[in-house]
């Protein structure tokens, strides 16, 4: 009988606790939150185009960085089993949550 070949997890091997996963999560929140953002349409001057399109950017990044933390922080506390709808459920109460924060401050600023 020939030797079983161990099988490498395809997931981190880092041990499981609060940030548990953090890497993945956290590119594909920046990459959500610059794509969404960086395809609005700009409504200000049309010759601040680019300037608009960095503004857009950045506050894309910020987001994205926002919802990694909040999901990385739910998803190991309430979705150890890592059960899929529960996991849905988590990104679009992260969605939800972190976009009202970011709509609520940005009117206070503006």
């Amino acid at each position: 009988m020939p030797p079983s070949m161990p099988v490498k997890p395809h997931w981190s091997t880092e041990p499981q606790g609060r940030w548990y996963r953090w890497r993945g999560y956290t590119v594909r929140w920046l990459l959500f939150g610059l794509v969404v953002n960086v395809f609005q349409p700009v409504a200000k001057d049309v010759e601040s185009v680019w300037v608009d399109k960095l503004y857009q950017a950045w506050i894309g990044l910020v987001f994205g960085a926002a919802c990694a933390v909040v999901f990385t922080l739910a998803e190991n506390r309430f979705n150890t089993p890592r059960i899929k709808w529960k996991s849905w459920l988590i990104v679009l109460a992260t969605w939800l949550g972190v976009k009202v924060a970011f709509v609520s401050l940005i009117a206070v600023v503006d």
